[in-house]
């Protein structure tokens, strides 16, 4: 018989009681192949997923699949594409992470900005005790600056208003479509990427990897950066031009970088990034952990059982990625009812 949901990984169990009542079955991290024997001898209506790779032949073979539900935003690692051929629904969890995302990338910003890891590593080192004090480690503050968010959507928009609390003073962003919510609330303005790069003392790029957005950032935008800017990615890797990145570092000293995403994942140890700006106290780097918090990865699961079973149960979803899919009319819980359930001792 096929099963109404498969997960993969295992959901926490703050999620997974929700399950009570489907037939459902649970997959480790690791157990990849044992997961597409489920699929393709057993099957199941629903599959919840994070990271795992369905491709047009995982979809193929997986017997009853009507819909994929992503615990992220991102929706890179599904062929979207071959969904649609196959009438399959998609559907994601853009909200969860949101504040967790916007939260990393300010944290980045002040980490590059305050030499907050270099610091770090100078103490640990021992380096400040045989140095004395590092009176090169002279950082800037965030007050009175400009913002360039590259991508207006709910994380770029979080970012602003919480970069404003800083002290920013000028918003600006780019956007394949005006946001006039972002231009009334915060008096933010729309403009081309050239101009962006070059009016904006921090630059977050916060667009996810389409075929449009692959390599859209370029030298000739990174060159225009105002002297002592600072560059953040929180959105994917394909977006910036990587050899663009590294010709920038190499020849702009005053430039400072923070990317959370990269090109290539895990991102390997011969990467220039890794080889010749790993130590560099002008560039932090994380591990694509931007959207990776206690609340959020919970608040993701219990909103993918959500949507599975109002799929299940009404045949719609509150956040379509595909055509098959059919919106539904009534709105997902609030982000902070979901937060608060994923902070529940029950």
């Amino acid at each position: 018989m096929v099963y109404d949901v498969v997960t993969y990984p295992r959901l926490p169990s703050k999620a997974a009681r929700f399950l009570e009542g489907l037939r459902y079955r649970m997959f480790h991290y690791g157990e990849k192949e044992e997961l597409l024997r489920f699929l393709e001898d057993t099957g199941a209506r629903v599959f919840i997923d994070v990271g795992f790779v369905v491709d047009d032949k995982v979809l193929g073979h997986a017997r009853g699949l009507w819909l994929v539900v992503a615990r992220t935003s991102g929706l890179d690692y599904i062929d979207l594409e071959a969904a649609e051929r196959r009438g399959i629904c998609v559907a994601n969890e853009p909200e969860a992470i949101a504040e967790a995302v916007a939260e990393h990338a300010i944290g980045l910003v002040l980490a590059v900005s305050k030499y907050i890891v270099a610091g770090h590593r100078y103490v640990a080192s021992g380096e400040w005790a045989e140095k004395g004090w590092p009176r090169w480690m002279r950082g800037s503050i965030v007050y009175g600056k400009s913002l360039g968010l590259v991508g207006a959507g709910r994380i770029a928009a979080l970012i602003a208003h919480r970069m404003r609390c800083l002290g920013v003073k000028k918003v600006y962003y780019w956007s394949r479509r005006r946001r006039p919510e972002l231009e009334l609330v915060l008096g933010a303005r729309r403009l081309v990427l050239d101009d962006l790069f070059s009016s904006s003392d921090i630059v977050v790029v916060a667009l996810p990897c389409t075929p449009e957005t692959r390599n859209l950032i370029r030298y000739e935008h990174l060159a225009r950066l105002p002297r002592g800017a600072i560059l953040v990615n929180i959105g994917r890797g394909c977006v910036v031009d990587e050899a663009a990145l590294a010709r920038l570092l190499e020849t702009r000293e005053d430039i400072r970088v923070a990317l959370d995403v990269f090109w290539q994942e895990p991102l390997p140890p011969k990467n220039p990034l890794v080889e010749r700006y790993g130590s560099d106290p002008r560039v932090v780097l994380t591990p694509h952990i931007a959207g990776y918090s206690e609340e959020s990865m919970i608040a993701t699961a219990i909103l993918a059982v959500m949507q599975a079973k109002l799929f299940l149960e009404k045949g719609c979803v509150w956040s379509p990625a595909t055509k098959p899919c059919r919106q539904c009319t009534e709105s997902p819980p609030s982000l902070d009812e979901v937060i608060n359930l994923a902070r529940s001792n029950t």
